[in-house]
């Protein structure tokens, strides 16, 4: 099967369900994020009287914690599977936004910077997810993904509003409601693909029977059709791992996975 033919048999871009799913998390979640770090001082300030001064100070740290947080989350990436940690990062950030929301003084303040170290990773595993096998609509579906920030404009506003007729506090469930978001499509990707745990990987030995006067094909092979070549392999003992072939004969295998 060659490209071309390949390209023809994806879904049109509307019928790309994961992709739009993965749409509306990323956009929940841009807007759970940007909401955490806006109202950082006004809650440090108002909940657990800090000074303005060390409220900006205890931000900077929780930026730093983000940072290590991504870090982290891309070692872990390499051992688990990337809806599975979404997953779990989802449920712990809702747990988080829930304690702030509940919480006084400096536990609520340590929550929330813990916040910043789980929401880190979110971003990037939606958007590969969201990415993943959508062929010839690939460019155009990261596009989308990509209009996901503009949740950075909506959810704000809201919160400003809840935090005006409230308190500070309590608008902490805005963000809660996006990360909620966010476990819905990491639990339906999580169930979509086998409940995998850990990282599958990739890799798998094809023995080619080259045929002379044929033109070199190019082999699309999805992540379920991988997983199940790397699950016949375990049960085989005596594969060869070697690929032979001639430079004329050279077969092309590409595979989208997240």
């Amino acid at each position: 099967m060659d490209e071309a033919e390949a390209n023809s048999q994806v879904k049109p871009l509307w019928k790309q369900y994961n992709m739009i799913f993965a749409f509306i998390a990323q956009f929940c979640y841009v807007g759970a994020q940007v909401t955490v770090g806006s109202f950082f001082i006004n809650y440090a300030t108002e909940n657990a009287s800090f000074t303005d001064p060390q409220a900006s100070n205890l931000l900077s740290y929780a930026l730093i914690t983000f940072t290590v947080g991504r870090f982290v989350g891309t070692a872990l990436a390499h051992f688990f599977q990337a809806d599975f940690i979404l997953f779990v990062y989802a449920i712990i950030s809702i747990a988080l936004s829930a304690y702030t929301s509940a919480g006084r003084g400096l536990p609520g303040v340590i929550v929330l910077i813990a916040l910043f170290f789980f929401e880190s990773l979110m971003f990037p595993t939606i958007f590969v997810m969201g990415t993943a096998n959508l062929g010839r609509h690939t460019r155009r579906g990261a596009g989308i993904l990509i209009m996901g920030v503009s949740g950075g404009a909506v959810f704000p506003p809201i919160q400003g509003a809840i935090a005006d007729k409230y308190s500070t506090r309590i608008s902490f469930l805005v963000p809660m409601c996006g990360f909620i978001v966010v476990l819905a499509y990491g639990l339906f990707h999580w169930i979509k693909h086998g409940y995998k745990v850990k990282r599958i990987q990739s890799t798998v030995d094809v023995h080619v029977v080259p045929t002379p006067g044929r033109k070199r094909p190019s082999i699309i092979i999805s992540q379920e059709i991988v997983d199940t070549m790397i699950e016949t392999r375990r049960k085989l003992s005596h594969i060869s791992q070697t690929l032979d072939t001639d430079k004329t004969h050279r077969f092309i295998i590409r595979t989208e996975h997240f």
